[in-house]
């Protein structure tokens, strides 16, 4: 009789956890739903402020702040170039050609020559580890582009970790520029980003959006703004590049973690 009240008991006792169980993970669903239905009405009111918008990813990525210096080690870029001058300053490799750069010749059309040097300047910033950056290149001056130093999958957008080219009006490589992110540290654990789509409409509450815009897609990127006893401290925002009605083009940054703007 004993066990049968026992057994009663605890077959009540798992049912009431089964039920207070349920009951948490909806409440603890309720404001993510909320929050995805506000950000959706947020959305369309900016369609409907006729801002242009690329596709979005509403996924969560996982990032850590991280902490790294500025090498000086820079010289292995150059070892398979030829006819330039080069010297490192401020952690800044230099790099210039004698002459209009070899890079592409053999081709006579222009865009068939504008194609080659994009190749080349491609494979010198590939050897050298790092990957073209289409949000860069298209906020900069004319015939320049830029190549980002990757950091945990994570395109670094930061001038401590980039190679910069200038290109002539022919589309030869003249010059370029090297800067290198080392001894890095991750200084916490991995944590969750807010989504891109929660970056754009940070971007629209801070004003930073206005009819007749156009935003590109957002890629998620690592930045710095703080030194601490001489290291740089980077964590991931979402960057985005809005072009005006006039034409003009800027860069916004939305701190991935919190949400705050960065936009210069």
């Amino acid at each position: 009789m004993q066990f049968r009240r026992l057994k009663i008991l605890m077959m009540m006792l798992f049912i009431f956890l089964d039920v207070f169980l349920f009951f948490w993970w909806r409440s603890n669903q309720r404001p993510s739903i909320k929050v995805t239905d506000a950000n959706a009405n947020i959305i369309s009111e900016i369609k409907n402020q006729k801002i242009k918008v690329a596709n979005f990813s509403t996924s969560v990525t996982y990032a850590s702040y991280l902490a790294g210096k500025r090498s000086n080690s820079l010289m292995s870029t150059i070892d398979k170039l030829s006819n330039f001058n080069a010297n490192i300053n401020n952690q800044t490799l230099y790099v210039t050609f004698n002459k209009t750069s070899q890079l592409g010749r053999g081709n006579t059309s222009s865009g068939k020559k504008a194609a080659t040097d994009d190749v080349e300047a491609s494979k010198i910033a590939r050897n050298a580890g790092y990957r073209y950056n289409p949000i860069l290149s298209k906020v900069n001056v004319k015939n320049r582009v830029t190549y980002s130093q990757y950091i945990d999958n994570l395109p670094v957008i930061a001038k401590q970790g980039l190679m910069i080219f200038n290109k002539d009006k022919d589309h030869k490589v003249t010059d370029f520029t090297q800067t290198k992110i080392t001894k890095i540290t991750v200084l916490r654990d991995e944590r969750a980003t807010i989504t891109e789509e929660a970056a754009i409409v940070a971007l629209y509450k801070f004003n930073e959006l206005n009819s007749g815009d156009k935003l590109s897609k957002g890629v998620l990127s690592y930045d710095t703004s703080v030194k601490v006893n001489g290291y740089d401290i980077y964590l991931p925002v979402w960057v985005f590049v809005v072009t005006h009605a006039n034409g003009n083009t800027g860069l916004l940054k939305i701190n991935a973690f919190t949400g705050d703007n960065l936009s210069e």
